[in-house]
Parts: C-alpha cells; structure tokens; sequence
C-alpha cells in the first residue's frame, strides 16, 4: 500500500481545516476517498490474494446505499484518528443492516458453504461492494440479463469444485445456449434468469427436499412461467407418478433438459420432432429396468422404431408422428383413461390429426402396445411362414442356380484338358494361393463379426457357436494360418529357381504403365489393339504388391492389438487406437478390392465366366494364354523352339514330332 498517500491525506486536511483535533474525519467519506479513489491502490483479501481498493463517489452516490457513510459498514473503523489505518480489517457485516436477509442466506447452500469453502459466495460477491444497484437496474450485478455472467463467476470456471473426482457440470455455458438466455438477452421481462429457477438468497442444493430445484418441486417452479403446461402435466401420468413419489417418473427437465433448454423447433432440443422419440422417451420406455418395475408392456419403443412413423422420423421426416403426436406431449394418459389420446372413443380422432380420412378400422390397424398383443399371435404366424418359404425358396433357388453353375465349370474343365495347356502356377503356389485364401475368409468373416456384432449375419454365426469369444480364437487363428503362408511364400521367392523366376516377373516396370492407357483405349473403342501382356499384366502386378502390402499392414497392426501390454511397454499408447483404426479401415479396403477387382478378372469377367481353373489346376490353355498373355506365350514358343533344335539335333526328331511338340506346350 502507498502510506505516503495516508500521511498526505491527514496533512491536508490538518492544513486545510486550521482547527486542530474539530475534524471527525473517522466519518466523512471524503476522508476515505482521499486514498480509495487512487485506481492503483492495492490491498490484501483475508486468504492472502491482491485485490483493488479502488472506490470513487460516484460508485457511492449510484448506489443504494447513497448517503450513508463508509464506517457505516466498515464498523471497525468507528472512532479511529489514526490513519492509515490496519490493513486488515473485519468482514463487512451486511446483518448489521440487512439482518433478515442475511438469516435466510446463513441457511442457504451458499450459507452453508462458507464454513467449507472460502471460495463460497458472499454478499459482495454477487452484490458487488460499493456500487450495489436495485436488481431493476439493468446495469446492476444482480439484473435479469447480469446475472447469469455474475453466477458464472463461481459456476462458469468451476472454482466450487473440491473433489477432482466429481463432475461439475458447465451451467453458465449450457444456459447460455438456451432459450431463456435467449429471452433474457432480447429483453423479454418473463424470461427466466438464474434466481427465477434457483431462488435469490434461500438459494438451496437440488438434493434438498424444499429445494425449488429439486426432482419433485422442479413442476412447480416451471409453473411460475409455464402454469397452462404445469396443469397438462399435473393431469398427466407422468405428473401423477412423480407427485404420488414415484422418482423414476419425468419432470420438465428430463425432457427439455436443465439449462440449454431449447425451442421446439431446434433441431438440437431433445424434444425435437427428430430427437423426441429415440432421445427422450426412449430413455424410460426402452429401459428394461423401467418397464419390469412398473409392469409395462415390453417392445413398445422397438415396435414404434420399426413402423412407418418411426422408420419415417429416423430417416429424416419431420412430419411422422412421433410419441408426442398421439400420446400428446404432457398430458399423457393410459389407454383406459376416457380422457387419453389413445382411449378408443379418442383413437380415430387423433389419427385424423395427420390422416383427415382415417376411420376406428384405419385407427385400429396401427398400435404398438394393446393391438399389438390382439393381432400378435397371427402376426407371428404370418412373420414365421415368410420367414420359411425365404429360407426354403430362396435356398432351393441357390441351390437351383449352383448345380446349373457347377455344370458349367465342370464341362470347362473337361474342355480344357482337352486343349493343349500350359503350366501358369506350380502346384506349390496353388498350396499357397488357396492358404492365402482360405485365411483371408476366415480373417474377414470373424473380423468383420467382431466389430459388428449386431449384424443379422454376426447373429447367424452366435447360433452356429461362433460367439464373440469363439469368434477371437478363430480370428487369431487365422492370423496365424496367414502368417505362416506369407513366410512360406517369401522363402519361395528368395530361395527357389522357380520363385525368383516369378518375383522377377511379378516386378512393376515401366511398359505397365503405357500398358494401363493402351488396354483402357482398346476397351474405349479408341485403338484397335490390345497391349501385349507379358507373363503377369499391370492388374495382376497391382493386385499382388496390393496384398504384399496388406498382409504386412494386417500382420503389424493386428500383432499390436493381440498383445497391447508388450508393444505399449515401448511405444507411446497412440499405437495401439491408430492400430486399431488402420486394421479396420485396410481390412474394408482389402475386402472391397478382393470383391470388386480381383473376383472381376476371375469370375466375372466375360473371358473367364463361369470361372477361371488355373487357381485349382495351375493351368491355362494355350488359347487362353495366346489371348491374354501374348508376350509371355511368345516367349514360351522361343523357348520351345530352342530346346526343340537342340533336341532334333541330338534325336533327329521329325518335322511332324517337332510340330507335336509345338501343340502341347
């Protein structure tokens, strides 16, 4: 503190009054002024933390509290002449004045904090210190549109917060978002500020039975604003239960929620049209634990979810009916009730709110509760026989279709071992490829089931015993199968003549790529050739280094979501998320490939259909080689040719042996 500023304070006035020890400076503002109105002046609060002693007439004379004097409320400085005075002085005691107030904030939860938390509001921390405005003042800290800002002061930065393991909710910011800040900030009088729904110094916990926020007395204290809505709910089944003590039953803020409460016609309020049903109903009516409790009839969420109007709601209808639109919104009553929505002297009426030509027959037809258990019987009748003639005839259909398709592969078999052949795979690589595939179907069924588990497919594998622990087992157990090929693939390429044959055939070159827009042109209509594709074309190269890559990626990913503890014992805790994300995403990609591009050029294809054999035989026929490999084929005639001379040089073979020779390649 500047005490300069006090000694020169008392000279003056000694000077200016010229009559020592007549001046009664302990109660003249001015006095005090002569220091506080010094912006830069500093003091200690009483937990030791700086603060502004800065206060001038004017905060004094627009206060209410004008005209009195500053030893008034600073009772400790009665009588003093010495100056500057103590540091530290007693807490204002606004009880002093304001005795009746302060009796009902001493037993308010703000009252009851202090003793707790120093950090708990006092009078001056909503009322300010020196300028203390009349709540209708809007400049006032205590304001309808003031207020919110001045309880966010605690309520906005969380500083109430003792335990760091309990959640405080962020009110100040989710209030803002509501409509009644909205009203507040547009100057609309009725709208609810923080004291109209917490009350001002008898303010008390939402736990607290006379609380006005509490489960049971919130109705009531909506009511003040909403008292035409208050008596629809009080009518209701729902105002009913909760006045009759049932807690499970819905208030106003279960629905509109607590703070954001927000217009029906946002499409973020929870009583949306698009939100009601699924986001707040649903929360009680699809609770298990709920309906048991009160003996309601199970599946009625699930039966709305899959009607027209719910079907209709969640693909983005805003004019299907939703729960609100029969059952109303909050006088809700049981069918039974002779003044309900859904009593069968009301149904046809409330149907025709949407369906102006509805009937009781028309209204009858549609319900997911009482009509639901009178026509269940012969609907799971009906359900159940479709659900049969789906399986028997769509079954025999397949079945039907693959003996015709079977033939069809069966006869070009035959046909091609009667044409003269050529070896494209050795029968090690054929072992390899059906290994290869063999995993990837089990990787991707057991895969794909673990992530969605509650695909009609996933289910049908839980009824054949491939549960969701099975399913694990059965997945590692594929990892495994497709590890070991890929090692066993790799050692062929390394290590054997015929495998660093087909790497070095495999390898991407230059001429792909010409061969990528020349092979698009030909099918364009734009060149009246095809490329000349050597042993493996640009489509196989891509497919292959595509898998090579996969796998590794699979294998890398997948190994660190077997055994997170050990890679996360070294590596930083991301790995094992990015894992999880690459897994699943490359695992989509390699499937999505398989089934559009690689089963294109196997079964689809129109050269191919029904399918190609060389990944069962090995084989290909020279014709088939010749059409689509015309490079590699040439090349395996000049080969032919060469060891064919060497041959007839050393056997004196004939021109007709040679020619022999020549057909079966």
């Amino acid at each position: 503190m500047k005490r300069y500023q006090y000694i020169l304070t008392i000279l003056i006035l000694a000077c200016g009054v010229g009559l020592p020890g007549s001046i009664s400076a302990q109660t003249d503002n001015e006095t005090c002024l002569g220091c506080h109105n010094d912006a830069t002046l500093k003091g200690l609060a009483g937990d030791g933390t700086e603060l502004s002693m800065f206060v001038t007439k004017g905060m004094i004379d627009s206060s209410m509290h004008v005209g009195m004097n500053c030893v008034d409320c600073h009772t400790d400085l009665t009588g003093t002449k010495d100056y500057p005075h103590a540091e530290q002085l007693k807490p204002v005691n606004c009880g002093n004045c304001h005795d009746d107030v302060v009796k009902i904030y001493d037993e308010s939860a703000h009252g009851a904090a202090i003793a707790k938390n120093p950090k708990a509001p006092t009078c001056a921390s909503c009322h300010d210190k020196h300028k203390i405005l009349s709540h209708i003042n809007p400049e006032a800290t205590t304001s309808a549109n003031k207020l919110p800002y001045t309880c966010s002061s605690c309520h906005h930065a969380l500083v109430l917060k003792q335990d760091p393991d309990v959640r405080i909710a962020d009110s100040f910011d989710r209030y803002m978002r509501g409509v009644h800040a909205e009203g507040v900030r547009k100057g609309i009088g009725s709208a609810a500020s923080c004291n109209d729904c917490h009350g001002m110094h008898d303010l008390k916990k939402a736990s607290d039975p006379i609380s006005t926020v509490n489960k049971m007395n919130i109705p009531k204290t909506c009511a003040k604003c909403h008292n035409d809505i208050f008596i629809q709910y009080s009518r209701g089944v729902h105002g009913k239960a909760l006045a009759a003590g049932l807690l499970d039953a819905p208030n106003c803020t279960d629905c509109h929620g607590e703070h954001d409460i927000r217009q029906i016609a946002d499409p973020t309020s929870p009583v949306n049209a698009s939100n009601l049903s699924d986001y707040v109903c649903a929360k009680c009516h699809n609770d298990p634990r709920i309906n048991e409790k009160f003996g309601l009839a199970k599946g009625q969420f699930t039966t709305y979810q899959d009607s027209y109007h719910g079907l209709a709601v969640r693909g983005g209808s805003i004019k299907a009916a939703t729960c609100a639109s029969c059952h109303r919104a909050h006088d809700i009553l049981p069918k039974s009730n002779a003044a309900s929505s859904i009593h069968p002297d009301n149904l046809t009426v409330t149907c025709m709110r949407c369906h102006p030509m509805a009937n009781a027959e028309f209204a009858a037809s549609y319900s997911h509760s009482a009509a639901e258990a009178e026509f269940g019987t012969l609907d799971s009748w009906v359900r159940g026989i479709y659900i049969f003639a789906i399986i028997l005839i769509i079954g025999s259909m397949l079945a039907h279709n693959m003996i015709i398709l079977s033939r069809f592969i069966i006869e070009k078999h035959r046909q091609n071992k009667l044409e003269p052949t050529v070896e494209r795979f050795s029968g090690g690589m054929v072992f390899q490829h059906l290994m290869v595939t063999a995993a990837f179907i089990v990787l991707v069924v057991t895969g794909f089931a673990l992530k969605y588990p509650d695909q009609w497919w996933a289910k049908i594998l839980s009824v054949l015993g491939l549960q969701e622990e099975t399913r694990g087992v059965v997945h590692r157990i594929g990892a495994i199968l497709l590890t070991y090929i890929s090692l066993h693939h790799a050692f062929f390429l390394l290590f054997t003549k015929r495998g660093k044959i087909e790497l070095k055939a495999l390898m991407p070159a230059r001429k792909d790529l010409s061969d990528v827009f020349g092979n698009i042109n030909y099918y364009l209509g734009r060149s009246e050739q095809r490329p000349k594709f050597d042993r493996y074309d640009y489509t196989e190269k891509a497919e292959y280094w595509a898998l090579v890559w996969g796998t590794f990626v699979m294998a890398a990913t997948g190994a660190i979501l077997w055994f997170p503890t050990f890679f996360t014992s070294w590596l930083p805790a991301w790995v094992v998320k990015i894992s999880e994300t690459i897994h699943l995403y490359e695992a989509w990609l390699a499937t999505l490939a398989i089934g559009v591009f690689h089963f294109f050029f196997v079964i689809f294809h129109p050269d191919q259909y029904p399918m190609s054999l060389t990944w069962i035989t090995g084989r290909m026929t020279v014709e088939s080689c010749k059409h689509h490999h015309p490079a590699w084929y040439e090349r395996i005639l000049a080969e032919q040719d060469g060891r064919t001379e060497s041959e007839e040089q050393q056997t004196g073979a004939s021109k007709e042996e040679k020619a022999q020779s020549r057909r079966s390649v």
